[in-house]
Formats: structure tokens, C-alpha cells, sequence
């Protein structure tokens, strides 16, 4: 349970497991809410610690929302790559503990500290007015958290109307049909029938179905093209299906 006041986190894991201390490329995307910065820690470290021991095809991710942005982890070539698009932050190799100093904002208030400069003569006023502007800003990123987790869900789908039963129809009968992007382990496939139904689903070994996904897709106008809406809330306005089905939901 978090503390009243405490910044919270929600992370996105890609073949990870849960806790981070397993990476297969066949384990299902995970989705952890309001963990707190201990628990980020921990996650971060654990991902780290998996270092050379995971090789290609399996790519290990973690997306990260803060209340000063979004970030992405990755762990490639045994070591740990942040990606920001926040102009405060660089992009590069840094270790666990650099990158959950920049998720957390602790990295941006030590530099607030160093700008301050030393004490001495009017140095004590600086400090003071240095202390309150960083409990400002505390009370800032609290507030801003609450009312983050307050807000409802918001869609990042473009305004769209459902096709009427006739066109939708056609539509479908036009896509149905199975799409992969390869016959390897790790691949994937998606399979549309007339109805709308559909399921996506991962190569195993031998071609074996691993983490089948059951989901529906309805045709529909996007701003004069036509898309599919999935029931997991994403859209594809391309002419391949498989953007959907593979990649428009992650």
C-alpha cells in the first residue's frame, strides 16, 4: 500500500516476467499500476541483473510513466539503454541506479541543489528560497499524481465513425484471412473471420500458439479511410490488418 502524498508509477513490461527476474520472448505483456519508487528500484535492478543472459529474439522493455513524462528501459546487449523524449533527459547507456534517479526526478533535484552554489554571506537566503521552491515542487508533483490517477482513461484512437451493416460487411470479407510476420518461434499471427472475430497469437516451437489473444474487430470511417477498431480500443487505418492485430495495441 502507497503512502498519502507518494509519487506513483505505472509500468509496462515486455518479455518480462512480473518481478523482472525472468525474460522470454513468450511471456504475455505485463501492466503494473501505481507502484511506488521502491518498487520501481527493485523492478529496474532486477532487469539489470539478467544482463548477457538474454539474447535475440527476446527484447526486454519497460515503459514507464511519470508524472514528468514517459520513458522507455531496454535491455540490450546485456546492459541498460533509457529513452526519453523529454528534452531534460538524454537518451544513452547508463547504470540501474542512474536510470531510476532520472525516473524518480531525484537526478533533476540534486542538480537543483548543485545550481543553489555554496553557503556563505547571502548563501543562507539562497538556501532558503531554494528549500522553498523544492517544496513547491514537491507539492506540485504530489498534486500532479493525484489528479493523474484521478482522470479517467484517456484514448489516443482519431475520431472514427462505425460503418453501416452492409459496408462493414464487405469490409470484412475483405480482410478475413490469417497474416504472419514469419513461421519462427517469436513471430506472430493474426487470424480475422467474416464475423469480426479474431485472435493473434505468438510462435512457439514448432509453430505452437502461445498466449492466444481473443479479440473483435468492427469497420469504420477515420477522416475519410476506412479502419478497424479493435474491442482492446486501438485502430488501424492501413491497408494491413496485421498492424492491428500485431503492434496497434502495445
Amino acid at each position: 500500500m502507497s503512502k498519502p502524498g507518494e509519487t506513483l508509477y505505472m509500468v509496462a513490461l515486455k518479455h518480462l516476467a512480473r518481478d523482472g527476474r525472468k525474460a522470454a520472448a513468450e511471456l504475455p505483456e505485463v501492466q503494473l499500476n501505481y507502484i511506488n519508487g521502491k518498487q520501481l528500484r527493485t523492478l529496474v535492478e532486477a532487469v539489470a541483473g539478467l544482463g548477457p543472459t538474454v539474447v535475440f529474439p527476446v527484447e526486454p522493455e519497460l515503459r514507464v510513466t511519470t508524472p514528468e513524462g514517459k520513458f522507455v528501459v531496454q535491455l540490450r546487449g546485456g546492459k541498460l539503454n533509457l529513452i526519453s523524449w523529454s528534452s531534460a533527459h538524454k537518451g544513452g547507456e547508463y547504470s540501474a541506479a542512474r536510470i531510476v534517479s532520472i525516473l524518480t526526478g531525484e537526478e533533476a533535484l540534486a542538480a537543483e541543489r548543485t545550481s543553489a552554489g555554496p553557503t556563505g554571506g547571502g548563501g543562507w537566503l539562497r538556501g532558503r528560497f531554494a528549500i522553498a521552491a523544492l517544496i513547491v515542487g514537491i507539492v506540485a508533483v504530489n498534486g500532479f499524481t493525484a489528479w493523474f490517477i484521478s482522470q479517467p482513461k484517456k484514448s489516443l484512437l482519431p475520431k472514427y465513425t462505425l460503418l453501416a451493416q452492409e459496408p462493414a460487411q464487405r469490409v470484412l470479407e475483405n480482410v478475413a484471412g490469417f497474416y504472419e510476420t514469419g513461421p519462427n518461434p517469436g513471430d506472430r499471427r493474426l487470424e480475422i473471420d467474416k464475423t469480426g472475430k479474431a485472435q493473434r497469437y505468438r510462435f512457439g516451437a514448432e509453430r505452437k500458439a502461445v498466449a492466444p489473444q481473443d479479440f473483435t474487430v468492427q469497420p469504420a470511417d477515420a477522416g475519410g479511410r476506412t479502419a478497424l477498431l479493435t474491442s482492446r480500443k486501438a485502430m488501424s487505418t492501413g491497408k494491413d490488418p496485421l498492424a492491428v492485430g500485431m503492434f496497434g495495441d502495445l
